[in-house]
């Protein structure tokens, strides 16, 4: 997405090998054994290199919990894209206390930031409230969804089918959607979940679906292509996104734009996008009967989406972002 970007002198760095124009690959030892901790001390031990290197006059890192983070005052402007926080991460997942220990750090990042990006009005919030980051250098900018790649096709949708797409793992909510799924069967017997992604949970989850003798009612598809994943939001008759929070929530705007429904989970991120009731509907996570009956409620009335709204179009994003990067430079 932010490749898309329309600015000739942009660079972006990543420890991720691929073809995209003007990307530099990130190769330090740190990144392989710490993922994105290796890249922020990949940064801290480089940054000033790479701007002399390479001339740059701004820097755009991405934080947030897994996120990239700055530990010290650069000679340029920073701005930092805010996706969501450790203060949600162990807040709202209680095994995951321990992430409070990056609190400190990622208040230095916001700190240290000359402007922030927040992908949804409850992030901007949480660092309004929790950090006690200046509003006036916040920009809240939603995420966008292409929709050259997610549309409407003129393809029957699967009677009785229900999609999700992301990792599967705790955050996710998985685990709550499947156990729901043994009150969807008592009153649709055929419903069919089709499980979309891999993750650390995903063995764990097969096992429930064993236990809870939902074999006929819960499929597997591991990892989905991009390539394939347009035709699978079409096909199904809703989209569950059962998430205990999001930064954002891109599965649900993907497949707003394809045109099918969401059942989502009224929490950080989701409860943005779905407000609008003609996208879909939320329920309280945990609660597994009022997560059944939406899904119930969505495969008896087959409504559609007739359109996404603008402030989720590509264009509109890359926009927004531009003027936030052209702004910076002339603030600094």
């Amino acid at each position: 997405m932010f490749s898309q970007l329309n600015h000739p002198d942009m660079l972006f760095f990543s420890p991720v090998r691929n073809s995209l124009p003007r990307h530099i690959s990130i190769d330090f030892w740190a990144v392989h054994l710490f993922k994105q901790v290796g890249v922020s001390i990949w940064l801290f031990f480089n940054v000033y290199r790479i701007i002399s290197e390479y001339r740059l006059d701004k820097l755009n890192i991405h934080s947030g919990a897994g996120g990239v983070l700055l530990t010290r005052r650069l000679p340029i402007p920073v701005i930092v894209t805010c996706h969501h926080t450790y203060w949600q991460q162990y807040h709202y997942i209680r095994s995951q206390f321990w992430k409070r220990l990056f609190l400190p750090f990622e208040r230095r990042t916001y700190q240290l930031a000359d402007r922030i990006v927040c992908v949804s009005e409850a992030t901007k919030r949480i660092l309004l409230e929790h950090y006690g980051i200046s509003e006036e250098k916040i920009t809240v900018i939603y995420n966008a969804v292409d929709t050259g790649k997610f549309y409407p096709m003129n393809v029957p949708k699967h009677r009785n089918t229900l999609l999700y797409i992301g990792r599967v793992d705790k955050r996710k909510g998985i685990e709550f959607l499947i156990r729901s799924m043994t009150f969807v069967r008592e009153q649709i017997p055929d419903a069919i979940l089709l499980v979309g992604g891999k993750g650390s949970h995903l063995g764990k989850m097969k096992a429930l679906v064993s236990r809870l003798k939902l074999e006929q009612n819960v499929t597997f598809l591991d990892f989905v292509p991009d390539e394939q994943l347009n035709l699978l939001y079409n096909q199904a008759q809703c989209v569950v996104v059962p998430s205990i929070f999001e930064g954002f929530g891109i599965t649900v705007i993907e497949a707003l734009a394809a045109g099918t429904r969401v059942v989502g989970t009224d929490v950080d991120g989701i409860r943005e996008i779905l407000k609008n009731q003609d996208y879909g509907v939320l329920v309280n996570y945990g609660d597994f009967s009022a997560l059944a009956n939406a899904i119930v409620a969505e495969l008896k009335d087959q409504k559609k989406v007739s359109s996404i709204s603008s402030e989720y179009q590509l264009d509109r994003f890359m926009g927004q972002y531009q003027q936030v990067l052209n702004e910076t430079s002339v603030m600094s």
